[in-house]
């Protein structure tokens, strides 16, 4: 039987509250435009798609999961959690921990993904792509799997009041370093690919600079994986309910925003789309206007632009008015 606590008590909870659902919705909007676009214009599902999806609901999973931490205690002392609380607050933890870290691995390979299609025969940018797949991957779903096995005997993972040795807080941060980085360099060269890609499509230099923009915004995604690098130290600090609110934000922020960046480049279609379908119906509407003889319409243009050049006198205009 667990102990809820009121919100009231935990304001480091409130923030993760406001955090992480407004950020879950946003993301959540991204995508579905990414998939409303795709469908818009008669397209199948990719791989990469399906990798974001994925990628979205293991987000969602995060967010319920340290939702409900919140309300067992997470972000107060540890030994201010009541003790009934313990084990399913560790169980609950690992389950947030782990589908957060394979978010972020499914949200980048996604993107990885969609450079594949677009590298042809260009063998050595298809063969780096691999190897940046391979690096983010398995670090990635090692940094997932330790979260339930980073002790003996391994339940004690997630219930710390058992006896047994767990590795020591300097392995797991230096790991967790290690893996952040490998996640940076990742975003960031394949938010630098698409400029290379782009060149040798036939397009105009405008509209090649605006796509290779909208597919570099994954460089966000590794600033935010910066930062939260500064604040894997808090894992040596203990009382990691009470210290681990930024790695918590942090953590979260990073695959929200690579699930954002990715599916900003889909929406440059859906953008372009409503964008004609707009100029079409001007030219519908102008369609419609009374057509007019050619020497009619040079009168009608003539006085089209006498009347817009003409002096408006404000007592007059009063008059027309109120007569007409």
């Amino acid at each position: 039987m667990v102990t809820s606590v009121p919100l009231s008590e935990n304001p480091k909870g409130i923030t993760i509250y406001a955090v992480l659902w407004p950020l879950t919705g946003l993301s959540g909007i991204f995508l579905g435009l990414r998939i409303y676009s795709k469908t818009f214009r008669r397209r199948a599902l990719w791989w990469d798609d399906y990798f974001i999806i994925i990628s979205w609901i293991l987000l969602l999973l995060s967010c319920c999961t340290t939702t409900t931490n919140v309300l067992l205690g997470f972000g107060l002392h540890t030994q201010q959690i009541p003790i009934e609380n313990f084990s399913v607050f560790g169980i609950i933890s690992n389950i947030s921990g782990f589908s957060s870290v394979i978010s972020v691995a499914c949200s980048k390979t996604s993107f990885a993904i969609t450079l594949l299609r677009l590298t042809g025969q260009d063998g050595w940018t298809r063969w780096f792509i691999y190897g940046l797949l391979a690096l983010l991957n398995i670090t990635h779903y090692l940094s997932a799997i330790f979260f339930w096995v980073s002790c003996d005997p391994p339940a004690k993972t997630y219930y710390p009041m058992l006896d047994g040795e767990c590795w020591p807080a300097k392995v797991t941060v230096n790991f967790s370093i290690f893996v952040g980085s490998c996640s940076a360099f990742c975003d960031f060269a394949l938010a630098l690919l698409p400029w290379r890609l782009l060149l040798r499509y036939n397009m105009y230099n405008r509209e090649k600079i605006g796509v290779a923009i909208a597919m570099s915004m994954g460089i966000f995604a590794g600033i935010t994986c910066i930062i939260k690098l500064t604040t894997v130290k808090v894992l040596e600090e203990g009382d990691f309910s009470y210290n681990s609110l930024p790695l918590v934000l942090w953590g979260f922020i990073e695959p929200a925003c690579t699930i954002m960046a990715a599916s900003i480049p889909m929406l440059r279609h859906l953008f372009k789309n409503l964008r004609h379908s707009s100029d079409d119906d001007s030219a519908r509407e102008h369609s419609r206007s009374p057509s007019l003889g050619a020497g009619e319409e040079h009168v009608y243009a003539r006085e089209q632009r006498e009347e817009r050049f003409r002096p408006r006198h404000p007592i007059t205009d009063h008059h027309q008015q109120k007569g007409g």
